[in-house]
């Protein structure tokens, strides 16, 4: 068995996480359990059937059903220094050489119970094998994909390429001083860089953001703009039907670009944008491998 208790940011940290214990589980057949993705289990087909208890293999059973307190006992172990016999406990709570803990190099083959207490734990080489697990696991639910499907299939039909924005704003004014918070004349320059590098093309932008822009329209003339709905859920996958994805570096765009495949370009500092911007080409997008 393997239970994680890491409780670390918001949707998309905790989807990094758990993502790659669902595939490391799939590898070697240990059932998975985590005590701290509960807040978000509603929101997906596989994790949906244990609202309380987000467990892999998903499995509706009498615990499927009983709201009791784990988060005490996610406090609990966390506390954990010593493991018992059997146990093996993976702190994960600073990256290690610049890098997460590799579970496929760290767990020993002996143990029983694997406990992760933090956020840079990793299963690279299982989630290169079992991405499409991954990507079923957490599906958004039909309500939601219906929803996506009335807003991006219309854009499907009348343009060339999409282009996803995902303008963040809110926590991220905090954020290293503001860093990676950009002026809308920014945005501007990218999205004229983004049509100049598609020629011929009709082109049409998704802005998708923690703020409305809808208020702003007459900012974005001249170009063809569309929004999310705004819901969390999805916006995050009408990003990852995008053919390109510009952002911030944030979870958020690394899982729209995961889960879809679409090629990300992650933006610089702000004071970097006007020479970056110069310098964009279409060979500096990467679709984000999860590993």
């Amino acid at each position: 068995m393997l239970i994680s208790t890491s409780r670390f940011g918001q949707l998309c940290n905790r989807l990094a996480l758990l993502s790659h214990l669902v595939a490391y589980g799939q590898e070697t057949g240990r059932p998975v359990v985590d005590l701290a993705f509960g807040q978000y289990a509603q929101h997906f087909t596989g994790t949906m059937i244990n609202p309380y208890l987000v467990r892999f293999p998903a499995k509706k059973d009498l615990l499927s059903y009983l709201p009791l307190p784990w988060k005490y006992g996610r406090k609990w172990l966390n506390r954990w220094q010593a493991p018992p016999p059997g146990w093996q406990i993976i702190a994960g709570h600073e990256p290690i050489d610049n890098a997460c803990v590799m579970l496929e190099d760290t767990v020993f083959p002996e143990t029983k119970v694997i406990l992760i207490q933090g956020w840079y734990v990793r299963a690279s080489q299982s989630m290169k094998k079992h991405e499409p697990i991954v990507r079923e696991y957490f599906t958004p639910l039909p309500t939601y994909q219906a929803n996506i499907d009335n807003l991006m299939q219309p854009l499907r039909e009348k343009y060339d390429i999409l282009v996803g924005l995902h303008i963040r704003a809110g926590d991220y004014r905090l954020l290293l001083n503001g860093v990676y918070i950009y002026s809308l004349e920014n945005w501007r320059l990218l999205m004229a860089k983004m049509v100049n590098l598609l020629p011929d093309q009709n082109v049409a932008f998704l802005i998708c953001s923690d703020e409305n822009y809808r208020s702003q329209t007459d900012f974005f003339a001249g170009f063809s703009v569309y929004f999310g709905t705004g819901h969390l859920i999805e916006d995050l996958y009408s990003l990852a039907q995008c053919d390109y994805l510009l952002g911030a570096p944030s979870t958020y765009s690394l899982w729209a670009s995961f889960y879809g495949r679409v090629p990300l370009y992650e933006l610089p500092k702000n004071q970097e944008m006007p020479d970056r911007t110069a310098q964009l080409t279409l060979d500096q997008f990467r679709a984000f491998t999860n590993t």
